[in-house]
């Protein structure tokens, strides 16, 4: 296994030093998508990413109605050539977060990640709205002429689900620049949050996992010390979760609300 990276904590007795009951456990292998978060390979695609998606506005926006089955396919395959090096970029940048989210260093490099790719990624928000301005007879003929673009049609029919509940340009284009600092950085607020929680189970301090992993114990009385912990420290940062709970289904109900959404899982 690749092991560039600091273990991430799994339980108390790991952190202090030893293996724990658990024995050695897993590490995920992330070599596959870079070697390391200084890795040339991942400057490298981060500035192919600038630059791609730069070129894709340039050529494309204003422009899908007019193209025949053909140019479609190219802008299509483009697309998701920007699509897959964004999400190698992101998945490599999140799990390794996710490896450790208490360690300082790996939460801001997702951070300047997420906001690279969302700044560089700004200019392609025309495409699925263009895409869902194409005539259902136009598309579908094109699709049929197409049997390569025709490996698509999951992709397009995706996509034009959200047709109804689409925004005019500015307000989508609003979205996606705000989207770093919305949902997703109340969603991580709570990650680090857990994450750093501690509980105290029968003298023995521990993470949230391995407090979990109480609540399977065949004593009793360790499930009844471990659940009655949990709620204390839960209890304490009650008003935390509830502010990023109701901030996010409020946030969620505005948005289904100017989208015209007629409930909340459309």
């Amino acid at each position: 296994m690749f092991n560039a990276f600091p273990a991430p904590v799994f339980d108390a007795t790991s952190a202090a030093g030893g293996t724990g009951d658990f024995g050695d456990l897993p590490e995920w292998d992330l070599s596959d998508l870079y070697p390391a978060p200084d890795a040339p390979e991942f400057a490298r695609d981060m500035e192919w990413l600038e630059k791609a998606c730069a070129d894709f506005a340039s050529e494309y926006e204003g422009k899908l109605a007019d193209l025949d089955a053909a140019g479609l396919l190219k802008c299509v395959q483009e697309y998701e050539a920007i699509s897959t090096t964004g999400g190698r970029l992101m998945s490599f940048a999140g799990l390794r977060y996710y490896q450790n989210t208490v360690d300082a260093e790996r939460a801001q490099f997702m951070q300047n990640a997420q906001e690279k790719v969302t700044v560089f990624t700004a200019p392609l928000v025309f495409y699925s709205l263009e895409i869902n301005r194409i005539e259902d007879d136009k598309l579908d003929a094109m699709l049929a002429e197409n049997t390569d673009l025709a490996r698509y049609k999951p992709i397009f029919e995706q996509l034009r689900a959200m047709k109804p509940y689409q925004l005019s340009d500015e307000l989508e284009k609003f979205l996606h620049d705000q989207s770093s600092v919305g949902a997703s950085a109340w969603n991580k607020l709570f990650d680090e949050t857990i994450a750093g929680l501690m509980f105290t189970v029968d003298g023995t301090e521990m993470n949230l996992e391995s407090t979990l992993n109480l609540l399977t114990e065949q004593d009793r009385s360790k499930r009844e010390a471990a659940t009655r912990e949990l709620a204390r420290v839960f209890g304490e940062n009650v008003k935390l979760f509830s502010r990023v709970h109701n901030t996010l289904a409020k946030e969620k109900a505005i948005e289904d609300q100017w989208r015209k959404m007629p409930t909340p899982q459309t």
